[in-house]
């Protein structure tokens, strides 16, 4: 199609691939990742608003008071000393601060500010510091400095100030400047959350596993290998997705075995006829067989044919018809009309107007097998419907012999008979009730054969609505 360098052309070019979302890209994979960022972000989140409302609200407001209450008692024994006209006054005041407001007092005689910040080295950069220095240039009129730091006294508060003839240092306790409840808070907020977190990672844990296992069971019985029924455990709807995996992998079960099983009667019904056929073709080329042979041979072909198209019947099952919402009074009374013309008394009764989302062909095929069944060996047959709650009853009674309770699920199988000679002209070839069980299980319903109070036999099918 191409020639020379044009034609590697299309294989250079470097086509604009589309990159997923960036959120995508940062989104855990897996649902234990993503449940839980759904329990983490909320308690990150909240912990930063609460973490922004104390320390701007909560602890400012506690600080700013503490403070107050520090400058005021500090500005109060400053003005005492101004007071003070003799030492002894002096030393009378120091006494009082040190005995009612709790402070360690020094007053150093010629001390200078800048030598005390310079030798402490003093950095007002914390949030404490910016609030305490806001606070004491409101209360003092004189120089001051504010270590909330000083060394070898951690619980401390040193406050200097600039006296007319000397130094004063003062040293209050550090809870006097300083909330305790911080620590406290950011502590309890901090290990719940941690707890929260723990019992999330748990929690989450034991859901995920039963997900875990599901996917495992699926997969292995995807390749062939039977792990058996799931144990539901879990949350309700991960209960349910197990149920209804168990539901379909016994569905495929019996659907195999069914299959299984019907080559088998197949090749089992076909090998006497074909026999007999072979002997009368022996026959026919010795120049040997008569006309009654001959009707014979008609007859092995026509045994055959039913067969076969039993076969093809069961196998076709209900196909690809559409679901569609379907009158089951209406669709019950055509079948019953239809089977029991000339035949047997069939009564319908209905206890309200149902409707129900069908495949109405394979359900009436369902129906007609049944009550043809019933038909062939009774004179009086009654079909009933209801409906319970989300649940649809369909009863099939019969006043005919009925079914050994011991081979009632016998009946089910392909090609299975109660009439032990097998015989076509006698009732078909034993997939009336294989086929109407295949109909009603394709339905999401069941069927199960009971002892009818007409003294025949019932069958009941239960539909979802």
């Amino acid at each position: 199609m191409f020639s020379g360098p044009a034609a590697k052309l299309p294989f250079r070019l470097a086509l604009p691939w589309p990159r997923e979302p960036w959120l995508r890209r940062i989104m855990p994979r897996t649902l234990f990742g993503r449940s839980l960022l759904i329990v983490l972000l909320p308690i990150l989140i909240l912990q930063a608003v609460l973490a922004y409302i104390f320390y701007e609200r909560h602890w400012d407001t506690i600080t700013r008071w503490l403070a107050n209450g520090l400058a005021g008692e500090v500005g109060l024994l400053v003005e005492l000393l101004e007071r003070a006209e003799t030492p002894e006054e002096r030393t009378a005041a120091l006494d009082l601060a040190r005995s009612h407001l709790g402070f360690a007092l020094s007053l150093e005689p010629g001390g200078r500010l800048a030598d005390a910040v310079l030798l402490s080295g003093i950095l007002p950069d914390s949030r404490l510091d910016q609030t305490l220095y806001r606070t004491f240039e409101r209360e003092l009129e004189r120089a001051f400095a504010i270590d909330t730091r000083p060394v070898g006294l951690p619980s401390r508060v040193a406050i200097y100030v600039q006296m007319d003839d000397g130094l004063l240092r003062v040293l209050a306790e550090r809870k006097r400047v300083e909330s305790t409840t911080t620590t406290v808070f950011m502590g309890w907020m901090i290990g719940l959350s941690l707890l929260l977190l723990v019992i999330a990672i748990y929690f989450l844990t034991r859901q995920i596993r039963p997900i875990r296992r599901l996917a495992w069971a699926a997969d292995n019985f995807g390749k062939g290998r039977d792990v058996g029924d799931f144990k539901l455990e879990g949350a309700t709807e991960i209960r349910q997705a197990g149920a209804a995996f168990n539901l379909m992998r016994k569905r495929i079960l019996r659907y195999i075995s069914q299959r299984t099983e019907m080559l088998a009667a197949v090749s089992h019904d076909l090998r006497t006829p074909l026999t007999r056929m072979k002997l009368q073709l022996e026959m026919l080329g010795h120049g040997r067989i008569d006309p009654s042979d001959q009707d014979e041979l008609r007859s092995d072909v026509q045994e055959m044919t039913e067969v076969v198209e039993g076969y093809l019947a069961f196998a076709r099952g209900e196909g690809q018809e559409a679901i569609e919402p379907t009158n089951l009074g209406s669709l019950i009374q055509e079948v019953a009309d239809r089977a029991g013309h000339g035949r047997a008394a069939i009564t319908v009764e209905l206890e309200d107007e149902i409707e129900l989302s069908l495949r109405p062909v394979a359900f009436r095929r369902c129906l007609t097998n049944l009550i043809e069944n019933a038909v062939r060996h009774a004179d009086r047959v009654v079909v009933r419907a209801t409906m319970q709650r989300e649940q649809v009853w369909i009863a099939v009674d019969d006043d005919g012999p009925g079914i050994p309770e011991d081979r009632r699920e016998e009946v089910f199988r392909p090609f299975s008979r109660v009439d032990p000679s097998r015989n076509p002209s006698t009732g078909g070839v034993g997939l009336g009730l294989t086929i109407a069980r295949d109909i009603v299980l394709a339905h999401g319903g069941d069927i199960e054969l009971k002892d009818s109070t007409m003294g025949g036999l019932r069958v009941l099918i239960r539909l979802p609505r």
